[in-house]
């Protein structure tokens, strides 16, 4: 059992106490869909991919993620090899929420409501008329408050 352990640690020893996982991580879009299993003792990283498109995107750009893993972690990297698995699954992409849009103020909105309704009181139809005053009045408010703000 010791002798394994020994085999163990000297195995590890060009990747030290590097956590691979968390470097891949690092890659962003570009290591989703893969995780990282091992590191042979001559440099070579295993990486579960979640199907056999995935590991052939990563296999023709090992070059650059090895250059870029090696970079993050110091780790002594020889080559990438690719195997599928079922357990690699797709992370998903990270989608940041759209900015908040600040509410307009009560005066604004009522003097963008008041020139909408001078703009569209030609309007004979009057479901037409209001429709067109509300939108009207939306963009005039949302344009003053830019200008405003901006």
């Amino acid at each position: 059992m010791a002798s394994l352990i020994g085999r163990w640690q000297r195995a590890s020893a060009k990747t030290g106490t590097v956590d691979l996982v968390a470097a891949w991580q690092e890659l962003g879009r570009d290591g989703a869909g893969a995780i990282p299993t091992r590191v042979s003792r001559n440099g070579v990283l295993t990486i579960a991919c979640s199907d056999a498109m995935r590991a052939q995107q990563l296999a023709a750009a090992s070059d650059d993620l090895l250059d870029r893993l090696r970079h993050l972690t110091g780790a002594s990297l020889t080559r990438l090899d690719t195997v599928i698995a079922d357990h690699a699954l797709v992370m998903p992409e990270q989608h940041q929420p759209p900015p908040a849009v600040p509410p307009i103020d009560v005066a604004t909105r009522q003097a963008a409501t008041e020139a909408a309704a001078g703009m569209s009181s030609d309007i004979a139809d009057p479901d037409i008329r209001d429709a067109v005053a509300r939108a009207v009045a939306k963009a005039i408010a949302r344009s003053w408050d830019r200008q405003s703000h901006g």
